[in-house]
C-alpha cells in the first residue's frame, strides 16, 4: 500500500513538474505553424485587452488548457490541452 501511494505521488510530481507553460505553447505553435502561427499569435495579442496575453492558460497543476480570446474583441476559443510537456489539440466543431 505504501509503495503504490509513493508511486502515485511520484507520478503526480512528475506531471506537475512537466506541465507546459504558455511560452512553451507559443513555441509549439511557432514550430508547427511557422510564420502563419507567429502572425496568428501576434494578431491574438493585438486584439486582446492585455497586449501580451492573446493566449491564456488554465492551470490544473498536472495539466493545462490553452485558449485564445475571452477578453477584448475575440471570443474564447479552446485550443489545446498540455500534459507531460506535450500538447493535444482540441478539435473545433464545424457549425452548419
Amino acid at each position: 500500500m505504501k509503495v503504490s501511494a509513493l508511486l502515485l505521488l511520484v507520478i503526480i510530481g512528475l506531471l506537475a513538474f512537466t506541465n507546459p507553460t504558455e511560452s512553451q505553447y507559443r513555441a509549439h505553435i511557432k514550430e508547427r505553424e511557422g510564420i502563419v502561427g507567429s502572425l496568428g499569435l501576434g494578431l491574438a495579442d493585438l486584439l486582446s485587452k492585455n497586449s501580451t496575453k492573446g493566449i491564456h492558460r488554465d492551470n490544473y497543476v498536472v495539466l493545462s488548457k490553452f485558449y485564445a480570446g475571452g477578453d477584448g474583441i475575440l471570443p474564447r476559443q479552446d485550443l489545446a490541452w498540455g500534459i507531460a510537456g506535450k500538447f493535444v489539440d482540441i478539435e473545433i466543431e464545424k457549425q452548419r
